[in-house]
């Protein structure tokens, strides 16, 4: 799925402030100018001199200060704010210097987020930085794209540009803030789902046994003929030899049209748990993927924390792509905190339950607490799959299904698991 391109709001620009620190302050040079009074009543000329000097290069370089940032633009945009690891977009700057006064030096800095920009400088106060240092003639411009492709997921948020400039001597230096905040969504990574098998129960109640989100097995509506690919229990061995070819089956869709996914965060170690919780993450994000594509509603919940927003991860059932888009923009943002105790999260479950939609849920290593509340899922009828991520190699039978999931290629067909 490709991502959509986009151009951001080059935003505001910041008034240039005066850097803390200067050798040659307001006191400084009022008793420079004294020291020159009290010199030249004394008759004392090359002191005079001397310090006349210093004091018109103090006062020429705080003008040039003074002018060095003004007029000075500088814009950053992004090929795209929605992307997949190993994707790559392009931040585009445009610098320009549109008066007559030079900058002789100039340094362009923006905070790196870990994960999306390499940095070459560290700040007081350690945040990563991405610093360039260059010159300027007078109304020149310069435009630099930068690739990057990020690796992992998440919700990167680019802060506004920051220039400093100011005198030749670099006596004054000044500093503005230019673009604005800037948040880029690194989704999770897909990987193919090929089949989905939930239990369903039939009319008096009882669990029947697998039934695929694409097709159901029990609803014959007609014939074909015979393509390679097609499994060998699809044969429709009396049409064929009537036929005197052979004839494979064709089922109805399967009678669930809406899952709703379920993560649960607080089965994960936030430490220790990195790797398995992005692939639980993507198996959220394939397993949603692979119901828009049968063109079936799905929603989300989570108790897990969201990155940069109060909100519960939560999205209610609806189907396309844009459903699917707003649920990988959300998964971008999940972390592996909690927002609120299993507890609370199973009695929404258990009212998802009731509504007779399908139920997945993708959880790490289950404890004592979440298997009772599964196994309670499981006796309101509820057509339930568990998705267990690396978990125990052995474990008693268990009153509901379980998929393990390993790796990628688990999820490739589940209804073999």
């Amino acid at each position: 799925m490709a991502a959509t391109a986009r151009v951001t709001d080059p935003g505001f620009h910041g008034r240039p402030v005066d850097v803390t620190g200067h050798v040659f302050g307001r006191i400084t040079v009022i008793a420079l100018i004294f020291l020159a009074a009290i010199a030249a009543w004394y008759r004392q000329p090359a002191v005079v001199t001397l310090l006349g000097l210093t004091i018109a290069t103090v006062v020429v370089s705080r003008v040039w200060s003074r002018l060095s940032l003004r007029r000075v633009r500088c814009d950053r945009t992004l090929s795209t704010t929605s992307l997949f690891p190993g994707e790559q977009f392009t931040i585009t700057t445009r610098l320009s210097n549109q008066k007559l006064l030079p900058l002789p030096w100039l340094e362009l800095s923006q905070q790196a987020p870990r994960g999306l920009l390499q940095s070459n400088h560290t700040t007081e106060s350690g945040h990563p930085v991405l610093v360039r240092s260059l010159t300027m003639p007078w109304y020149s411009r310069l435009t630099w794209r930068e690739p990057v492709t990020p690796e992992r997921r998440g919700y990167y948020t680019l802060p506004p540009l920051t220039l400093t400039s100011g005198d030749i001597l670099g006596l004054y230096p000044r500093r503005m803030d230019a673009g604005s905040y800037e948040h880029v969504s690194v989704y999770p990574r897909l990987f193919p789902v090929r089949q989905l098998p939930l239990q369903r129960s039939d009319a008096a109640g009882d669990l029947t046994g697998r039934l695929s989100l694409q097709e159901d097995p029990t609803r014959m509506r007609g014939i074909r003929e015979y393509r390679p690919g097609d499994g060998i229990r699809r044969v429709h061995w009396k049409a064929s030899a009537h036929h005197r070819q052979l004839m494979v089956k064709l089922y109805e869709p399967s009678a669930l049209s809406r899952i709703n996914l379920a993560f649960v965060a607080d089965s994960f170690d936030g430490f220790t748990d990195d790797d398995r919780f992005e692939l639980a993450i993507s198996a959220v994000a394939s397993i949603a993927f692979h119901c828009v594509e049968q063109q079936m509603q799905v929603g989300f919940l989570s108790n897990a924390r969201l990155v940069s927003a109060t909100g519960d991860a939560r999205l209610a059932p609806g189907s396309g792509n844009v459903q699917l888009i707003a649920l990988l923009e959300l998964l971008a943002r999940v972390t592996s905190g909690t927002v609120q105790p299993f507890e609370h999260f199973a009695s929404e479950l258990r009212k998802l339950a009731l509504s007779g939609a399908g139920l997945v849920i993708v959880t790490g290593t289950m404890r004592e607490h979440h298997v009772a509340a599964f196994t309670d899922l499981a006796a309101r009828r509820c057509p339930l799959l568990l998705l267990e991520v690396d978990g125990e190699a052995k474990r008693s039978p268990l009153p509901f299904p379980v998929r393990r999931v390993r790796g990628p290629d688990d999820l490739l067909d589940l209804g073999a698991a």
